[in-house]
């Protein structure tokens, strides 16, 4: 039973290529229906592991670097159908190698620890993921895009605060020293 969050997490990452192929190959639905599931499964597999008391560190980096991946996918081939602007893939893309390049200093250390994510990139992810199903509604007819600016505009807000937080964070747990020079 330890394994299921992460088969879940393992499903999430297979299934994105294919929500891309959906997505560039118009088939809007299918790749709406595909990004609810991967969606949902990100809430899912966290909350098993947290009900059956089965986390674990691999488990907590590969989540992250899930959500990373299907988050900058989603937002990638958004841009490419210019729904998006690339503006907005870029700042997210920097502040997930900021997160991906802590999750790797953190994994190579010697004392390995669980990944537990800050409130701000629970809010972040979550606004990115309202983001991404506003726009694949959009796609298949369902709405207009009247108030995309105002979620871009939140999601942009936490991505960088995340952002801060995180370097924060990072340099605080690993303890970091000033280097002065004196002349």
């Amino acid at each position: 039973m330890n394994y299921i969050p992460n088969i879940i997490t393992g499903l999430r990452i297979l299934l994105i290529p294919i929500f891309a192929l959906f997505l560039s190959n118009n088939y809007y639905m299918v790749a709406l229906c595909l990004f609810l599931v991967m969606g949902i499964s990100d809430a899912l597999d966290g909350i098993i592991a947290r009900y059956l008391k089965c986390e674990s560190i691999i488990g907590s980096y590969l989540d992250a670097i899930a959500d990373k991946i299907m988050i900058n996918t989603s937002f990638y081939f958004l841009c490419l159908m210019n729904i998006l602007p690339f503006y907005i893939f870029y700042i997210v893309l920097l502040r997930d190698l900021i997160i991906l390049m802590g999750i790797a200093i953190r994994y190579n250390s010697e004392d390995k620890v669980m990944m537990s994510p800050i409130f701000l990139s629970k809010l972040n992810t979550f606004l990115q993921i309202t983001l991404v199903i506003f726009c694949m509604l959009f796609l298949n007819n369902i709405v207009n895009l009247t108030y995309i600016q105002d979620i871009i505009n939140a999601v942009i807000l936490t991505t960088i605060f995340s952002a801060i937080e995180y370097i924060y964070n990072y340099r605080k747990n690993n303890n970091y020293k000033n280097i002065r020079y004196t002349p």
